[in-house]
């Protein structure tokens, strides 16, 4: 019933319509993770699923509220016709919402929808309070500071340690990730154990995200980056002896979901 295509490749999703024609109803995605989108793609790709007769639904779950009061399709210019937020609506407090296009919205009329919170209304003020405190207090140019200090200090310790063979860095400066690779025979999974196992040590709870916060200050970014410090070279050694196994207290990371 469903059907992947890469990020940021157009002609992959060509290919799919091609092969399925008038059989799509929707394209879902987040309009970013880790890679921005390239310029066009993602006006290309509402462009191509109208001519097809399919909706496109935005997943802004962790984008909205992040990379812009509009989330990604305001930062990036495009509108979806259907799009999804959470999370950041209500800072934490269980409300969601699903926004579109009016006429595919007056759907919702004649399909059953039902959910646990839905007469809780606690999650409204909740969500009005928030919403009102991110333009009153500049939450979104905050997070983009912050982000932006995490990313030019992470870069700057990988190229310092050495570690750009196995070690990265993508991502939106408001929703980052330190990434791992393959490297000298020593997997992913057993570089991201012992880091994992580190930046614990030094009380972070983290798996490789940058969740910035308003709550975030500059010192718990500069504590973050004075870890790193002192983790990258670890595993800069690690991986050149092909000795990660012998730094560890626990066995290796493996993958949880696999791909059907």
């Amino acid at each position: 019933m469903t059907h992947a295509f890469p990020f940021n490749d157009l002609a992959a999703l060509d290919a799919l319509f091609s092969a399925h024609p008038g059989e799509f109803a929707a394209v879902i995605l987040e309009p970013m993770n880790t890679t921005f989108p390239a310029d066009g793609f993602l006006q290309g790709l509402i462009d191509r699923a109208h001519a097809h007769g399919a909706l496109v639904v935005f997943d802004e779950t962790i984008t909205g509220f992040r990379y812009s009061e509009g989330g990604a399709q305001e930062l990036f210019g495009v509108t979806p016709d259907l799009s999804c937020f959470g999370k950041g609506l209500a800072n934490g407090f269980p409300l969601s919402a699903v926004v579109g296009r009016a006429d595919v919205m007056r759907e919702f009329e004649d399909v059953f929808f039902s959910f646990t919170m839905g007469g809780e209304a606690m999650s409204l003020a909740a969500a009005k309070a928030a919403l009102t405190k991110l333009r009153t207090d500049n939450v979104i140019a905050r997070l983009h500071q912050l982000g932006e200090r995490v990313e030019a200090g992470t870069k700057a310790l990988i190229a310092k340690h050495g570690c750009a063979d196995f070690l990265g860095f993508a991502g939106h400066p408001t929703w980052s990730f330190l990434t791992m690779s393959d490297c000298n025979g020593v997997s992913s999974f057993e570089i991201k154990t012992l880091w994992m196992q580190e930046i614990l040590e030094r009380g972070f709870i983290s798996v490789g995200t940058h969740n910035v916060s308003f709550a975030h200050s500059d010192d718990e970014i500069d504590r973050l980056l004075a870890a790193y410090d002192d983790i990258f070279p670890l595993l800069k050694t690690a991986v050149e002896e092909r000795a990660i196994r012998q730094y560890l207290r626990c066995e290796p990371l493996v993958p949880l979901f696999k791909l059907r």
